[in-house]
């Protein structure tokens, strides 16, 4: 039972970072096609707070936690909103592949957070398999560190340390709690927290052409299914786990430029993925699987 459990988190996470990495490089189409970074974040949570919602009521659940779980998941949905938009700053002043590799921080403080804590253990083969992975995505995304902006860098760690925060408390919070309830309470609150910002600040910017629309529309789509089934995978395997699997998301965004875009590909960027996938087959084999808190779903 345990083993299954196991094996359904994994390939949930992996799936989602798949769909993560896809919606990320249509993010890039939609941009191109007339709208900006702001907008997409504005409205990237909105189809997984509609989506949860209906899939409640239709399937009769209840949709509002009790007060205390409530409170915590409404403040992770502050969080969201924060780290992401750290992120996009990130994006905005430093090299893409730069800000990817700091944000992708948030695996080993995840952990570290976990372990501190003592909301969950991490095993020794999880903590070398995230430095491993982490040394593999720098080569990976072909990283060269020049003269940097300071306020980028600082923008890219708080990203990785905001994702990390909600990640670990997350694995706590699911303890006796339908993840979807509490996917819902992020994705609805920082849908809000969103169009508070975007009252003050902001240049909100739909796309003005077909082909914007659809990678609109279908990075919108993948990035709410993977939401949905990160969240989901760390009700079943843990925060720590979950957070490792989803190193694959950088991998795929490499190879989808490559595909879709007619990026080239490096050997030393080979040997990067390599390093990687040897990290997830290294830590998928693991015989001591994280203790997982009993989920309600």
């Amino acid at each position: 039972m345990l083993k299954n459990r196991r094996f359904q988190g994994i390939l949930l996470a992996l799936i989602s970072a798949v769909f993560f990495a896809l919606a990320n490089t249509l993010t890039g189409v939609a941009n191109n096609g007339g709208t900006n970074p702001f907008t997409m974040t504005a409205t990237r949570f909105i189809l997984p707070a509609v989506l949860l919602f209906l899939i409640l009521l239709l399937k009769g659940k209840p949709v509002l936690l009790e007060r205390r779980a409530g409170t915590i998941a409404a403040a992770l949905g502050v969080v969201t909103m924060v780290y992401t938009f750290a992120l996009l700053k990130a994006i905005e002043l430093l090299p893409v592949t730069i800000a990817i590799l700091l944000f992708y921080l948030f695996p080993i403080l995840t952990a570290f957070m976990l372990g501190l804590f003592g909301w969950g253990k991490v095993s020794t083969r999880m903590m070398v398999s995230a430095f491993i992975a982490f040394f593999g995505l720098g080569l990976t995304l072909a990283v060269q560190f020049d003269e940097l902006s300071t306020i980028g860098m600082w923008a890219g760690v708080a990203s990785a340390v905001g994702f990390a925060i909600c990640c670990a408390v997350s694995h706590t919070l699911m303890q006796g709690q339908d993840s979807w309830r509490v996917t819902l309470y992020i994705s609805g609150v920082a849908t809000l927290s969103m169009a508070v910002v975007m009252t003050f600040a902001g240049d909100f910017r739909l796309p003005e052409s077909g082909t914007g629309w659809a990678g609109f529309m279908f990075s919108h789509l993948l990035y709410g299914t993977a939401i949905i089934g990160f969240y989901a995978s760390i009700s079943l395997v843990g925060a720590a786990a979950s957070t490792f699997f989803v190193n694959l998301e950088p991998i795929v965004v490499v190879g989808a430029g490559y595909v879709l875009l007619g990026q080239t590909i490096m050997p030393l960027q080979m040997v990067g993925v390599a390093i990687v996938v040897a990290a997830l087959v290294y830590a998928s084999r693991s015989k001591e699987p994280e203790p997982v808190l009993s989920s309600a779903e």
